[in-house]
């Protein structure tokens, strides 16, 4: 019997939730009617035995007894029941009270027996098979005693009265439950749970039966996939939970956005924020039913998340599906419930791991003599020998050696040591603290269901002070009314707020590993250098404190309406209007800091400095009207829908620079001396289509599905603005074929599916079509009078009137099953994905042109992949379990390129945003997406492969390197292939496909095998689960200070970890280069470093493993028995405690984060606790 209490008591929640709830309750109460004869409705909360006894005398005109004096009548009760007998209603507020009652005529006894006995209940639990079932549960309801059944599916359980409800379960299938009078033995036949068929499944414009679905489409519960995880996004909870969805991230700073990638769509044609071209092409994220920002969205309104990864259930959103959809379904009631109310909390303190670990000073100060010499280039040029041991006599006897300051020591001759060894990146982070907070209410009656919810989350990150912080409100409110039998109003509000903050240093070196362990903290002591004296070193955690931190706010109000109309049956009509803005504000301002270094001196950053804001709003507006009639023709039946979309968005941005501010501590626009640049963008499209679906289904065993949709988008010239996208898919569920008979008491569905799609993509720049010109104010190529001058920066882009959309067609085919009573259900699916008619520079043209080439449709890509998911859950006595695991992997290859004829493999570019240079590896007909180039490596050249150590000319058949002169130590190459550069000769060869010289694909930097395991335990209310995810193959080129010793700049650069281990001679100076270690890791560092330009380009050597395991979260939660909390008024009760980011197990260097793969803001390990209650 289902037991829905209301237990709002005075005290028990803020004053507006109260007001609210009791407005609300109100409205429930009075739409509940009499019920006559012995039927009845009550709806009362902690009120005294004897009101609810007045209660069912009023409205059935029984009247009470009561036997005995040890029943407390003013007992506080709640109870909430609708049209239930006197006798279910005793039954409920009778449970583990022994309390007995008995009808005679029309008065009803209560009573407590004077003597209370053991009685056994005796049963047999079977299946529909008759067949017993082993290890089902068997719990007196509303209380903790229970057992299991035997072998034979038996059990016997002791109870101390009569009557008695027991709850029998097993996984697998349905719960049953049972009312026992006496000690006669029972029968129990347990019925396959097919609620995993059942289940509803949110598609485009509608849904349909999970066990219906033709296309390649994954659903995932919110509560589910988050649990009690202390996530801030939603983002964070569907990492690794659905195969071929990959969830990168470009930081871990708190409130990091993510992005998504369904089964790696791509597009060669995207232009990125640096100037280049390529990138995923991002899904569309719809929030009901229309576009929105995921990571406005509070976690906890959210329902489900579906992904449509096929062209066949994407393509019904036409241009902007090519790179798939995610459906995000918000919480709202269905249908009639009773009043809950909803609080739950989390605690969480976190700490940054994995972190960059510098080896011990004397091993870097050995290195820098083996690469420098003795002398170093801090103030007063010390000795690296003396230095050495000075170290060694401060550890010993730190009293002997006078320092000032952090460890700091002035020779006679002014040299200066630094004796205090330290771990810079640790004394810049703290542990942080986190905490977040929501509360829902929802209820409602047949006619009026709503739903309202607050959240709130603060995260104060692991740097030092409160300057990296990520804040974020949501609140939102649904309301459903019946206004009338054939029609329904909905109304959904939300509204968020987020603040996030960073330090922000104008050095840029917050995250630098430049600086060696021995860098003093604080500031510089007096007597060390006058220009410096009493300024701060650029420690990172210095540059924390004195920076300001760069805000990020982001506003983000939102309506959504829908109309329901049912004028016939079967006939439904939905007309959606949502009005969404996104409002983005964010503002820094550099500062003015004088600092030191430990060459002395006193420097001032930023030499000009400035108050950076830039503020942007975009409006969104989307109308979707569409009907859907669903009717039957015997075993035929069918379900037509269409409709009309039409979505228009209108974006405004201003950014402002003022230099020179005059009040440094309050900083304004206004306020600035010098310059003051602004710049002002506009963005606007639209997009309007028409679409279609019909559904077939024959008997749930043959199943057919056509889609279609007409789109225009604004972001094509007139001529070829519109398309139109179809799709096809099947399915046949084997299962239910006659053939298949004798395999239906082990298998529960079988079904084969197959799709092909096409879907159009807009992902371009909203204007491509029409010239433009870049004008700015503050040209600083041109100054006129010692001012800057107006100025057109660049000359009007060549532009194409005929390019369309880009194509994607898929062709998907799948299988679904479920085995065993659905205790072991799974799916497979393999597709081909083909991108046609790219958008990308057209052709390939001369340099004297000064322009890019016009967008055109040149370019084609093709990719396959495959996806696994599967599920385990069954039950071993009184414990259950569940195992979950998901894999997929993909492929992508440019099968048409015209725009590289020349099949050049790289180029430099100019970043747009820096201004600096950079290698963009190009795109040619032939590539596989993610390849890596790079030399083969063939050991290192020794003192035996020269002819002397006077001229270092090398032996006959020993490779040179173009543009070097190799030594003992340097990395030796294979030689590939000979040209006109000359024999065994190592080069880059003319830098094309035809002539790459030496190099060869050597690795691939797509992320391969993407997998999830979810894992989980339950027994008597607790419940362990952990969740893994990971990347199985992933190859990757990473060449900074964490995988090469002393890299780059060498003499400025401190030696890390596990990369002391580079190739040494006997005794160079003397002239003796036999290898002292030739099987050392890295190459030589002797001789100034030579040659480290050649020893470190890409080559399969030092090629990085970019693959990983990380325990993404293991939780541990104890749900109280409602016998226990139906005491104090609650209806269910959760405690947990949770880890996230457990353990990470990669072959990276410390430092590099497998998900970001590099070393910025530090991933953390979280600890977390909370509750969750309703009441």
């Amino acid at each position: 019997m289902k037991k829905n209490f209301c237990k709002v008591r005075r005290g028990h929640c803020l004053s507006l939730v109260w007001i609210v709830s009791f407005l609300l309750w109100g409205n429930v109460t009075m739409a509940a009617l009499p019920i006559q004869e012995a039927k009845l409705s009550i709806q009362q909360r902690s009120v005294a035995l004897s009101r609810v006894f007045y209660e069912i005398e009023k409205q059935t005109g029984y009247s009470f007894l009561v036997r005995n004096n040890d029943i407390n009548m003013n007992e506080k009760v709640s109870i909430d029941v609708k049209n239930k007998s006197v006798e279910e209603v005793l039954e409920m507020l009778f449970v583990g009270k022994n309390i007995r009652y008995k009808v005679e005529g029309e008065h009803i006894s209560v009573y407590k027996p004077q003597q209370s006995r053991q009685n056994a209940i005796t049963g047999l639990v079977m299946d529909v098979a008759k067949e017993p079932v082993i290890g089902a549960s068997v719990v007196v309801m509303g209380s903790t005693n229970g057992c299991i059944t035997d072998f034979d599916g038996k059990f016997s359980l002791e109870v101390s009265e009569f009557p008695v409800k027991l709850q029998i379960s097993y996984i697998g299938y349905k719960s049953q439950e049972v009312t026992v009078r006496d000690t006669k033995t029972i029968q129990v036949v347990l019925r396959e749970d097919t609620e995993t068929l059942d289940e509803v499944v949110v598609v485009g414009y509608g849904s349909q039966k999970k066990a219906n679905l033709t296309g390649a489409v994954a659903s995932v519960k919110m509560d589910e996939v988050i649990g009690n995880r202390p996530l801030s996004q939603a983002a964070d909870a569907l990492q690794g939970t659905v195969p071929g969805l990959f969830v990168s991230s470009d930081g871990n700073a708190p409130g990091k956005s993510k992005s998504f990638q369904i089964r790696g769509a791509y597009s060669v044609g995207i232009k990125n924020d640096d100037g280049s071209y390529g990138s995923a092409i991002k899904p569309l994220i719809l929030i009901d039913n229309v576009e929105g920002d995921l990571d406005m969205v509070n976690p906890e309104d959210i329902e489900t998340v579906t992904v449509l990864k096929d062209a066949a259930s994407a393509a019904i959103y036409g241009a902007r599906a090519a790179g798939g959809v995610i459906l995000v379904t918000t919480k709202r009631p269905k249908g009639e419930t009773s009043f809950q109310l909803n609080y739950n909390n989390n605690f969480a303190f976190a700490t940054a791991m994995n972190l960059p670990e510098q080896a011990p000073l004397m091993e870097y100060l050995q290195a820098y003599s083996d690469a420098a010499g003795d002398q170093f280039w801090t103030m007063g040029s010390p000795s690296v020998s003396k230095w050495m041991g000075y170290l060694e006599q401060y550890r010993n006897n730190p009293s002997s050696i006078p320092t000032v300051g952090d460890g700091i020591f002035k020779d006679t001759d002014g040299a200066v040591y630094y004796m205090n060894e330290k771990d810079l990146v640790k004394n810049m982070l703290e542990t942080s603290f986190q905490h977040t907070h929501n509360i829902s209410m929802t209820g409602g009656t047949d006619k009026l269901r709503y739903r309202l919810s607050a959240g709130f989350i603060d995260n104060d990150g692991v740097l030092i002070t409160d300057k990296d912080k990520y804040r974020r409100m949501n609140v939102s409110g649904f309301i459903s009314a019946n206004v009338t039998k054939w029609f329904t109003q909905e109304a959904t509000f939300s509204y968020a707020h987020s603040k996030r903050m960073e330090p922000k240093s104008a050095l840029g070196a917050v995250y630098s590993t430049r600086l060696a362990s021995f860098y003093p903290e604080g500031n510089m002591p007096e007597g060390i250098s006058a220009a410096g004296d009493g300024l701060p070193f650029f420690t990172p955690s210095n540059q924390i404190r004195w920076s300001n931190p760069e805000k990020t706010l982001y506003d983000n109000p939102r309506i959504f309406l829908k109309s329901i109309l049912k004028p016939l049956k079967g006939f439904e009509i939905a007309f959606e209007y949502t009005f969404d803005k996104n409002i983005y504000d964010y503002s820094w301002y550099t500062g003015s800091v004088v600092y030191t270094t430990v060459q002395g001196g006193k420097d001032t950053t930023p030499t000009n400095d400035y108050l950076q804001k830039k503020k942007r709003y975009t409006d969104y507006n989307s109308i979707n009207l569409y009907g859907t009639y669903d009717f039957s023709l015997g075993n035929h039946q069918f379900k037509i829908m269409a409709g009309f979309n039409q979505e228009s968005s209108y974006q405004e941005t201003m950014e402002a620079l003022s230099y020179g501010q005059a009040v440094i501590e309050v900083p304004s626009l206004g306020s600035g001396t010098s310059t003051l640049k602004a710049t002002d963008k506009y963005n606007e499209f639209s997009v309007r289509g028409g679409f279609f679906r019909v559904n077939y289904n024959y008997q749930d065993q043959y199943l057919l599905e056509v889609n279609g949709r007409y789109d225009g988008s604004s972001k094509f010239p007139k001529e070829s603005r519109y398309g139109f996208f179809p799709s096809v898919s099947a399915g046949w569920n084997i299962a239910q074929e006659k053939f298949m008979e004798s395999t239906q008491n082990w298998l529960g569905s079988l079904k084969l599916r197959a799709s092909y799609g096409m879907i159009g993509n807009q992902n371009v720049p909203a204007y491509s079509f029409i010239p433009t010109m870049a004008v700015n104010n503050k040209y600083n190529g041109w100054i006129s009078n010692g001012n800057y001058v107006t100025a057109i920066t660049s000359i009007p882009s060549l532009v194409s009137r005929n390019f369309t959309w880009e194509k994607v067609g898929t062709l998907d085919i799948g299988i679904d099953f479920s085995m065993f009573s659905n205790r072991f259900t799974g799916t497979f699916d393999w597709y081909q994905r083909n991108t046609n008619g790219m958008l990308a520079p057209g052709v390939q043209l001369p340099a004297v042109v000064g322009a890019d080439a016009p967008y055109q449709n040149t370019a084609d890509m093709r990719t396959r992949g495959w996806e696994l998911s599967f599920n385990w859950r069954d039950q071993i006595g009184k414990v259950s379990y569940r195992v979950g695991f998901n894999l997929s992997d993909s492929k992508s290859k440019i099968v048409k390129y015209d725009s590289n004829s020349s099949y050049i493999l790289s180029s430099q570019k100019t970043n747009a945003l820096t201004g600096g240079t950079y290698t963009f590896w190009e795109f040619y007909k032939g590539k596989e997406l993610g390849e890596i180039w790079g030399y083969e490596t063939d050991g290192y050249y020794t003192v035996d492969d020269f002819v002397d150590t006077s001229s270092w000319k090398l032996k006959d058949g020993v490779p040179s390197i173009d543009g070097y002169n190799p030594r003992p130590g340097d990395v030796k190459f294979k030689n590939l292939m000979d040209d006109e550069r000359g024999t065994n000769m190592i080069s880059s060869g003319n830098n094309t496909l035809n002539n790459p010289g030496d190099r060869k694909v050597i690795g691939n930097e797509t992320p391969r095998y993407l997998y999830g395991i979810n894992l989980g335990l339950n027994y008597k209310g607790f419940d362990l689960s952990a969740f893994l995810q990971g990347t199985g193959k992933r190859d990757k080129w990473i060449a900074n200070t964490l995988t090469f010793p002393l890299y780059s700049d060498f003499k400025f650069i401190p030696l890390y970890k596990g990369l002391g281990d580079y190739w040494q001679p006997v005794d160079a100076a003397n002239g003796d280069y036999t290898a002292v270690n030739p099987n050392a890791e890295f190459p030589r560092i002797y001789g100034n470093y030579g040659n480290q330009g050649s020893n470190y380009r890409q080559s399969d050597k030092y090629l990085s493993d970019a693959s990983y395991l990380r325990i993404k979260n293991v939780t541990l939660s104890y749900t109280f028995p409602k016998a226990w909390i139906t005491k104090i008024s609650l209806s269910q009760l959760r405690a947990f405690v949770s880890v996230e980011n457990l353990a990470t197990f990669s072959s990276l260097p410390k430092g590099i984060d497998p998900e970001t793969l590099k070393w910025d803001y530090p991933a953390f390990r979280t600890v977390s606790f909370g509750l969750n209650l309703t009441l």
